[in-house]
């Protein structure tokens, strides 16, 4: 069975003109060419399915694609068991690429809905299956606008991005439609990086800066902490000794820290800021960049138990 999927990456911008696209891996292409898209869009069987708004959207858009085969499923009728979930893998696919630009630079872009064709020989009697998710990404400052990225800055994602397998699906068809949650739990063996990219995930899809400090801090804690006791001086500490490359620069990072636990404090107890959201832009950007550099970074320190973590930072600071 011959497939063709297609979404809409938001918000994304290429500074050069594409046709087939870039390669992400063999058979899935980014572009923002016409070309591939109205191979896609422009049938009946996709008007008459998607109909007129969803195919629009795509328009003057830089989208991800795939082209390939379900080596496994040789009807329709099989097709239909499965389709929807295809299409939700594929999706999660474009969304975890969608990951790797943001470890290039901060960014609001993300994806929505998905389309997948399912053909024999003539896509115009093939079947499509359309897929929604309901994470919408935002810059760390809150800001929408589009976002520009370069070939060079496309590649340094593609470096980083890890295909989705199908096998990956399981027998309830649960994953991919909703987010695993089995990271909060101690015997699903998640690390602290995953814990740490899961929270500054939600922060990027927090549309509230207030709340998009709140989840960075998280993150920070997923990193650092070893314990429930002088959190914010652990934290404040341990992110400083291990970025600052300087006394003064240890200084000014731990002193931020503090700064921003200071305005996680005041909202996960309820109380009022003082001020507008403006001067929260610079903290959620700042923690923002931060973590970038330490999930990317995915320091050997992140792996090690609690007394070992808490003698690396005792070695560091003395």
């Amino acid at each position: 069975m011959k497939y063709k999927f297609v979404t809409v990456l938001h918000n994304m911008k290429i500074d050069s003109r594409l046709n087939k696209g870039i390669e992400i891996q063999p058979g899935t292409r980014i572009s923002n060419g016409k070309e591939v898209l109205s191979e896609i869009l422009n049938t009946d069987l996709m008007r008459e399915t998607a109909g007129f708004h969803s195919i629009n959207e795509f328009n003057g858009t830089v989208y991800f694609y795939k082209y390939g085969e379900f080596a496994d499923i040789t009807t329709l009728d099989e097709m239909d068991q499965k389709g929807w979930l295809y299409n939700f893998a594929f999706l999660r696919e474009a969304q975890g690429f969608v990951t790797d630009l943001w470890g290039v630079k901060d960014n609001g872009i993300y994806v929505r809905d998905g389309f997948l064709l399912a053909y024999e020989d003539n896509v115009e009697n093939g079947h499509t299956y359309k897929s929604s998710l309901s994470a919408i990404f935002t810059h760390s400052s809150g800001k929408i606008s589009d976002f520009e990225f370069s070939r060079d800055e496309i590649a340094l994602a593609i470096n980083s991005f890890d295909p989705f397998s199908l096998d990956e699906i399981d027998e309830d068809g649960q994953y991919p439609k909703y987010p695993v949650n089995d990271h909060f739990f101690k015997n699903s063996g998640y690390d602290r990086i995953h814990k740490a990219q899961y929270f500054t995930l939600d922060a990027r899809g927090n549309t509230a800066l207030p709340m998009k400090i709140v989840l960075y801090c998280t993150a920070l804690e997923c990193l650092f902490s070893t314990s429930k006791s002088e959190i914010t001086h652990k934290i404040s500490e341990r992110v400083a000794v291990l970025l600052g490359t300087s006394t003064e620069e240890r200084k000014e990072l731990s002193k931020f820290i503090k700064k921003a636990y200071g305005y996680r404090s005041t909202i996960i107890h309820g109380s009022n800021l003082s001020g507008s959201e403006d001067r929260l832009v610079e903290v959620s950007t700042r923690l923002d960049n931060i973590l970038r550099q330490l999930i990317l970074g995915n320091h050997e320190v992140f792996s090690k138990t609690n007394e070992d973590i808490d003698d690396y930072f005792l070695d560091l600071l003395f």
